[in-house]
């Protein structure tokens, strides 16, 4: 009788085991909270700042997180499944939309006349709709001059 509850109870325990190491091997990759936002131009890699996009054209802009210590955690969000979005002041001095396969990045359009201002808030989410977590308003300004990536 003892060598059966003895049996019984090592048999309980290692399988008690294999459920904690199985669980904790699946659990899903942790990742960092975004604390702040940088926008770049996706051709050069150079940081938009201050804000400034062509007039009258499409801009391809690379979104970047970071975390609280300045972190770049861009790769991680996107390998976690991660959104972000732009969202202009005003629709009619621009719109943003998604870049098919690139998530942080988005075509900007530029419909106002240079030297006309507006403001730009960045989205961040697990959904497309990219509404968990919003940085800005920022102000931006359009500017004449070629686009740095002209789209058709």
């Amino acid at each position: 009788m003892k060598a059966t509850t003895l049996k019984l109870l090592l048999a309980t325990t290692a399988f008690a085991l294999t459920l904690a190491a199985c669980s904790s091997d699946e659990s899903a990759p942790e990742h960092g909270t975004p604390a702040s936002v940088k926008l770049f131009d996706t051709e050069t890699s150079a940081e938009l700042q201050p804000i400034e996009l062509p007039a009258s054209a499409t801009t391809r802009v690379t979104v970047h997180f970071y975390d609280a210590d300045g972190d770049d955690i861009s790769q991680e969000l996107i390998d976690t499944g991660h959104f972000t979005s732009l969202t202009f002041g005003s629709v009619a001095f621009a719109t943003s939309a998604p870049v098919t396969g690139e998530v942080f990045q988005r075509d900007v359009t530029v419909f106002a006349d240079p030297l006309q201002a507006s403001t730009v808030t960045v989205g961040y989410g697990h959904e497309e709709d990219a509404d968990e977590l919003a940085f800005g308003p920022y102000p931006v300004t359009a500017v004449e001059g070629a686009p740095l990536v002209r789209r058709p």
